[in-house]
């Protein structure tokens, strides 16, 4: 009589482990960038002569045909005689001179020099401009004033308009650079990003990731939505005449996950292969026993080719790293 035995043969999956919070760059970098430049609306000659305030004077400025602008402040050449009471109050007109839109700032008539000298009146709150549109400023004296005691503006005489001597200057406030970037990962690492910015001029005031803020800047530690695609804006101002802002964006997958069991892989018996350190090392610790911690230095490797290192759980103590196991189903 013959007998057959059959025999069926383990399994064997080779599985490699990342873990213990590594990060791992993915894809290419996505880059982005503006620069401009935004001119004072600034006018200037070498012949003037002056022009009391008393109950106003008037200057037109036509913005550029630019988003985002505002007041930063309104600069003017006053001078005192004698000694006028109460203030010079400066405003923002629209162009025919029928609405005032805000208050730009006053100045008491007794800081005024007599011998003359330029002053700038800052608002108080943003006062937003809208591109190509003509505003008037209108600069009065508030106050007393008679033949012999005012404050006296000039204007300049070798201008095609004669234009006060008075200036607008621009600063740039809640513009806007958006980068969007695709991050198609399906695996157990959590999604991240990592900006690297070159500015000039440039003051972020806020980043958004998918409509949530993460602050003044994106780094990969911070927690971001989890999606497949992402909408990145940087919220900036410029007190400057000409700026650059350029970002790059660097897609991220970062593992957490500090222990791993056999139930986790789905096997009956597990064995190390290989461990690769990261770049801070690391404590790898078996079956909780503290006695069978390995340890590594940075970016070291540890191999076991002669040996074979049996394990129930992998937990990292400290750092992380990229671990290769045999798994037997």
């Amino acid at each position: 009589m013959t007998e057959l035995l059959i025999v069926s043969k383990p399994r064997g999956r080779i599985f490699k482990w990342i873990g213990g919070g590594v990060y791992k760059e993915y894809k290419d970098l996505i880059s982005k960038s503006i620069s401009d430049r935004v001119d004072d609306l600034l006018v200037s000659g070498s012949e003037y002569v002056e022009q009391r305030i008393d109950d106003g004077i008037w200057e037109s400025h036509t913005t550029p045909d630019k988003q985002n602008l505002a007041v930063e402040k309104i600069r003017i050449w006053l001078k005192r005689y004698g000694s006028p009471s109460g203030s010079i109050r400066v405003e923002l007109w629209n162009g025919d001179k029928t609405t005032k839109i805000a208050d730009i700032g006053s100045k008491d008539v007794s800081e005024i020099s007599t011998t003359g000298a330029e002053y700038d009146f800052v608002p108080s709150s943003t006062i937003q401009l809208d591109p190509n549109t003509t505003y008037q400023i209108k600069v009065w004296h508030d106050g007393t004033y008679d033949s012999s005691n005012y404050i006296a503006g000039r204007y300049f005489t070798d201008t095609e308009k004669y234009d006060i001597d008075l200036y607008l200057k621009f600063f740039i406030q809640g513009a806007e650079l958006e980068v969007t970037l695709d991050f198609i990962y399906s695996g157990t690492a959590i999604k991240r990003l990592q900006e690297s910015v070159s500015k000039t001029n440039v003051t972020i005031k806020d980043v958004e990731v998918n409509g949530q803020s993460v602050g003044t800047s994106l780094e990969k530690e911070d927690d971001i939505p989890q999606a497949d695609n992402y909408t990145v804006i940087y919220v900036y101002d410029v007190d400057a005449d000409s700026y650059s802002l350029s970002i790059s964006i660097q897609r991220y997958l970062y593992y957490n996950k500090t222990s791993i069991t056999l139930d986790d892989l789905d096997v009956s018996e597990a064995y190390l292969q290989e461990i690769k350190y990261g770049s801070d090392g690391g404590i790898l610790r078996i079956d909780d026993d503290p006695d069978s911690d390995l340890t590594g230095s940075a970016n070291e490797t540890i191999q076991f080719t002669d040996i074979l290192i049996p394990f129930r759980k992998l937990e990292w103590i400290s750092g992380g790293g990229e671990v290769l196991i045999l798994g037997v189903e």
